[in-house]
């Protein structure tokens, strides 16, 4: 879906939640997620769970420094979710990574996960 059918203010809280989330990498201060800003499913994310994501991505790629929107796909009718695909810079990207979060139609965020970048849309199972 065109980038620009999506308001600005819902492409800047959804970056500020995918950069928030790696920044903890960071920090190492893990904050559980509120049902008021994600689905129940994704509030069940553990802390444990997200320090085993941040341990891969610092080993293979070092500090998080920034990401960039590359596309928003358009999965309401077949997942009822809105997924942004980002291409995430690292302090080594020798394993170009992806940053992709899920919005379901109620506007809580659904899923976020780290994987290696490919141009091609390939849909996560």
């Amino acid at each position: 879906m065109p980038l620009n059918l999506v308001s600005k203010n819902e492409k800047q809280r959804v970056y500020n939640f995918g950069k928030r989330n790696l920044e903890t990498c960071k920090t190492r201060q893990f904050v559980q997620l509120s049902t008021k800003e994600v689905t129940e499913s994704l509030s069940k994310l553990s802390l444990e769970e997200m320090q085993k994501t941040c341990d891969v991505l610092d080993e293979r790629n070092g500090k998080f420094i920034d990401m960039e929107l590359i596309e928003i796909i358009d999965d309401t009718y077949a997942g009822n979710s809105l997924i942004y695909r980002y291409k995430a810079n690292f302090e080594r990207n020798d394993f170009l990574n992806e940053v992709r979060i899920w919005i379901n139609t109620d506007g809580k965020f659904a899923g976020i996960i780290n994987r290696k970048w490919k141009d091609e849309y390939i849909p996560y199972k």
